[in-house]
C-alpha cells in the first residue's frame, strides 16, 4: 500500500526537467516528497514520517529497503538512470550494510535536523534534500572511480576521478569536457559544473589533470589521514559549491 501511495504522490508531477524533458522536475520531487514525509501537514516531519518515505520502497514489505528495490522503484518515478538511483540509496544507507532499515532511519533523521532541535521543520527538509541533490554527482563519480571496488578511492584513483569525462582520451579534461560529461550524466545543476571546475582548476590553465589539480583535493578531504577517501569524506567536496555560491553572493552590485 505504500508503494501504491508513493507512486501515485509522483505521477502527479506535472513540471519537467529543462535538461531533460522526459524527467520531472527535481526540486517537483522534493515538494512531493515533503507532502509525503509531512502525513498530517503540520509543519513538521516526525522520524517515523521520514521513515515512511524510505519505507514506501520496501517492495516485499519485508521491513528491509534492498539496493535492488530501491533503485527499481526510484528509476520508475524519477526516469534517472541507474547510475543516480544507485547514488540516492548508498546516501541513505548511512551505516553502510547495503540495506536501509530500521537500524538506518535515526540516523537519517539526525541528518535532515540541521539545527539539532530534535525535529525537522520543511525548510530543513528541503535544504537538506538540496544537498543530497548536490551529493549526488560525487557519488556517482566515486563509484566509476572506485576501480578495485573495495569502496574507498586510493590516490591514483581519486587523480582520475573525473576521468570518465575525458572525451578525447588525452589525461585532462577541459571545460566544454566538463560540461558535457555533467549534462550527459544527468547531474540536476549544470550551473554547478561551471562553479566547480572553476576552482578545482587551481593553476588556471583551462583543463583538470590528477597531479596537480587533483592532488591538494585529496589532501583536503581525506579527513582521518588515511591515505584513502570513503564515500562520506568524497561528497563533503560539495562544501565547495556553497563556498563558490557565497563567495559570488558577496560580490554582486
Amino acid at each position: 500500500m505504500k508503494i501504491v501511495c508513493l507512486f501515485m504522490l509522483f505521477v502527479v508531477v506535472v513540471s519537467q526537467s529543462p535538461h531533460n524533458p522526459s524527467r520531472p522536475d527535481i526540486y517537483g520531487l522534493i515538494n512531493l516528497l515533503y507532502l509525503k514525509a509531512d502525513a498530517d501537514l503540520n509543519g513538521q516531519i516526525t522520524e517515523s514520517e521520514l521513515a515512511d518515505v524510505f519505507k514506501g520502497f520496501d517492495k516485499n514489505s519485508d521491513g528491509t529497503v534492498t539496493n535492488a528495490e530501491f533503485v527499481e522503484l526510484w528509476m520508475q518515478l524519477t526516469s534517472q538512470t541507474t547510475a543516480l538511483a544507485n547514488a540516492y540509496f548508498h546516501l541513505a544507507d548511512l551505516n553502510d550494510d547495503k540495506i536501509i532499515n530500521n537500524n538506518d532511519y535515526h540516523l537519517i533523521y539526525q541528518v535532515f535536523d540541521l539545527n539539532h532541535d530534535g525535529s525537522v521543520s520543511g525548510k530543513e527538509f528541503a535544504s537538506k534534500w538540496e544537498d543530497i541533490i548536490r551529493e549526488t554527482p560525487f557519488a556517482v563519480l566515486f563509484e566509476r572511480s572506485d576501480v578495485n571496488k573495495d569502496e574507498f578511492l586510493n590516490h591514483n584513483e581519486f587523480r582520475n576521478f573525473f576521468s570518465s569525462f575525458d572525451a578525447n582520451s588525452d589525461g585532462k579534461v577541459d571545460n566544454q569536457e566538463f560540461d558535457a560529461g555533467w549534462s550527459h550524466a544527468d547531474f540536476a545543476l549544470l550551473s554547478d559544473a561551471d562553479l566547480l571546475f572553476g576552482d578545482i582548476d587551481k593553476n588556471g590553465d583551462g583543463s583538470i589533470t590528477g597531479h596537480s589539480d587533483m592532488d591538494q583535493l585529496f589532501t583536503t578531504y581525506d579527513a582521518n589521514g588515511d591515505g584513502k577517501m570513503a564515500l562520506q569524506e568524497v561528497i563533503q567536496m560539495k562544501t565547495l559549491l556553497k563556498l563558490l555560491q557565497n563567495s559570488n553572493a558577496g560580490t554582486v552590485g
